[in-house]
């Protein structure tokens, strides 16, 4: 062989060693990446819907399939609660994973323009935590924690905003919008003939956001004003609901919730994305709780119990039903725990996670711990106030109430018929001194209810358009 086809041969070698090489080098990096790659989180939440408007809370007639799923791939708690009995308190505990009487934000902010009422700048929110390790992080929909510019949602830690800031609004294009119900993208307002149906345009905005920002991870707050007064549907969903306003949004609702989780499939992401899905308190006047006492506003079961579902493909076996008590407050450590950021990757950013009043729930839902701690949850609005250590539950303030203090065995009685008040005292006495104690530790509030309503009645959102 002569030496110039040998030299070509050695070459066609060495390039080829070359290109095998850097061929496995870029499988390995793309193996790695792929492995590394940090879990998005979608966190869910309706407004005012009723604890049992869904087929997977049991409801014999609203069929919500998609929202459910979120439930049967993942964990259904069925006793899940959030920390406030209205919208905005509910909201702040969430986002700030603290009682949110701790901070003052005990009523719904009136629905006037101040400089002042907000959710308190003092506090660390999870998108800011976030946003400080890498992640995009999306508000959609209603805001409800302040309309001043300090209190908008990029200045708490959003990356992005899509939405309107008021408790509520219209679900169609307004004629004439304020500056606290206008849609906004970002800071700038939009023209309101842009959309159609408010809770198919949310979904369809998430999922763009979805699709924009796939290849790096992203946390969306997509809070719908659905099933939130005033009772606006399409055509086309009232005819499905035999003329039936709240089950008609409630079907809006899951058809969005299913188009979003669709996107996730689309985009390759479902695996490796945190769902939940949660309301913000219980059921609002027309709404359907079921059998559980009260509704929103209270401090009944009916006013704080709500639907709490969550997936997680990626770590969390399916078809789980969990009915150990769970609270809102225990998603962001939850959210904390699954994006990685341990108690020393806080202390750099720098926040304390002791100051937080949930847990993860990530061992429980994993299968690593086989039961929750035990802990007490507690619950002040204005006068109305309760308290749950395991399956007792003491409550007071209620307006079928007064100021009696009574006591209820949830295991054996979820429904608070029975009370135990005058055969349990030392029970109920431990229980309310408990409360007692803590009430101490509480900040006084920032705001009081809105003029002419009852204090921590929930009703001082205004459902008007132009307020």
């Amino acid at each position: 062989m002569r030496r110039s086809s040998i030299m070509r041969l050695w070459l066609v070698l060495i390039l080829a060693f070359q290109f095998t090489s850097q061929l496995a080098l870029a499988q390995r990096a793309t193996t790695e990446t792929t492995s590394e790659r940090r879990p998005n989180i979608l966190l869910i939440l309706s407004d005012d819907c009723g604890h049992a408007e869904f087929s997977i809370q049991g409801h014999p007639r609203y069929k919500t399939p998609h929202i459910d799923s979120i439930g049967k791939n993942g964990v259904h708690f069925r006793q899940g609660y959030v920390s406030g009995c209205v919208c905005s308190p509910s909201r702040a505990g969430l986002l700030a994973g603290r009682y949110q009487q701790r901070f003052g934000h005990e009523f719904n902010i009136p629905p006037a323009y101040s400089e002042t009422n907000g959710l308190p700048r003092s506090e660390t929110l999870l998108p800011q935590l976030l946003k400080e390790d890498g992640y995009r992080t999306i508000a959609l929909g209603k805001w409800h924690l302040g309309y001043a510019p300090q209190f908008h949602p990029m200045e708490r830690g959003f990356t992005d905003y899509y939405g309107f800031l008021q408790g509520s609004r219209s679900y169609f294009p307004l004629k004439k919008p304020t500056r606290l119900n206008q849609m906004l993208r970002d800071r700038t307002a939009i023209p309101e003939e842009q959309f159609g149906y408010m809770t198919d345009h949310l979904a369809d905005e998430a999922i763009a956001y979805i699709k924009q920002w796939q290849s790096q991870p992203w946390m969306m707050y997509l809070a719908f004003n659905a099933t939130h007064s005033p009772n606006d549907a399409t055509a086309v969903d009232l005819q499905a609901a035999d003329g039936n306003k709240i089950y008609a949004m409630t079907i809006a609702l899951d058809r969005a919730v299913g188009k979003v989780l669709d996107a996730l499939k689309e985009c390759g992401l479902s695996k490796d994305t945190l769902v939940i899905f949660i309301n913000d308190n219980g059921g609002a006047g027309g709404h359907d709780n079921g059998s559980l006492h009260g509704k929103k506003g209270s401090t009944w079961e009916g006013g704080t119990r709500i639907p709490f579902l969550v997936q997680y493909p990626a770590k969390i076996p399916s078809g789980q039903v969990i009915d150990e008590p769970v609270i809102a407050l225990d998603l962001f450590p939850t959210i904390l725990d699954v994006a990685g950021l341990g108690d020393a990757e806080l202390k750099k950013i720098p926040f304390d996670p002791e100051k937080l009043d949930g847990i993860s729930l990530i061992p429980r839902m994993t299968g690593k711990t086989q039961r929750l701690v035990d802990r007490p949850l507690y619950w002040k609005s204005g006068k109305r106030w309760a308290i749950r250590q395991g399956n007792l539950k003491a409550v007071s303030g209620n307006d079928d109430q007064g100021d009696q203090v009574e006591l209820f065995d949830l295991s054996s009685d979820p429904d608070e018929q029975r009370n135990l008040a005058a055969t349990h005292p030392d029970e109920l006495q431990q229980l309310e001194a408990l409360y007692r104690k803590w009430e101490s530790t509480l900040e006084k509030p920032r705001w009081g209810s809105s003029p002419g309503k009852k204090s921590g009645s929930g009703t001082d959102e205004s459902s008007s358009d132009n307020p």
